[in-house]
This record gives C-alpha cells, structure tokens and sequence, in this order.
C-alpha cells in the first residue's frame, strides 16, 4: 500500500490565489506559490524525509516566533511604519519561506550525499 505525502496537501492552499484574479486582493495571488508543494505528493514519506520535515518545521517555527516578536515590538514603538495586520502576517509568511528553504536545502543536501 501507496502512503501518501501529506506535506502535498499544503498545495490546496494554492487555490486561494484564484480569489487574486477575480478581488480587489492582489496579495492573495502570492498563495500560488504554494504551488511548489504539489511535488510532495510524488515523494516517499520515509524516514530521513520525516527527519527533514521536522527540522525544518522547527527551524521555521522559531523564526517565524522571533520575527513575530519583533514586528510587535516595532508596531508598538513606530506604529506609523508597520500595520497591526502585516505585524501578525509577518509569523505565517516568515514561517513557511524559512521551512520551505530549509526542507529544500536539506533535500538538496541529502541528494549530494
């Protein structure tokens, strides 16, 4: 039996980009790059990937935190520079490039041996 990568599934995301072209939302089409993760679904999840995913997912998740942490702290001292809504944005959109070159890095490097 066939397992299937869940990590694919971050893919669907990419749909969100559709509302870009037809709202007045033009940021929603940075949702297509969710794109990438379709390669996912023709990936075996095995050991050394999950090891890959999580660290990557670790790594991801602090800087995304730490990023976080300091667009609150300039929302709060320079509120005229940074919206409340790009301070909270910037967690999800730091989190998913850092994991997304992380895990690609770490594939890239599992590959040269």
């Amino acid at each position: 039996m066939m397992k299937i990568n869940k990590l694919g599934f971050l893919s669907c995301l990419a749909l969100l980009g559709i509302l870009g072209l037809f709202e007045e939302h033009r940021g929603m089409m940075g949702f297509f790059g969710f794109a990438y993760y379709i390669r996912y679904f023709f990936v075996i999840p095995d050991e050394m990937f999950l090891l890959n995913v999580r660290q990557a997912a670790c790594i991801g998740f602090f800087t995304g935190s730490a990023v976080t942490s300091l667009a609150i702290i300039i929302r709060i001292l320079f509120p005229a520079i940074l919206t409340s809504n790009m301070a909270l944005a910037s967690c999800y959109i730091v989190s998913m490039f850092i994991f997304t070159l992380v895990l690609t890095s770490l594939e890239i490097k599992e590959q040269r041996g």
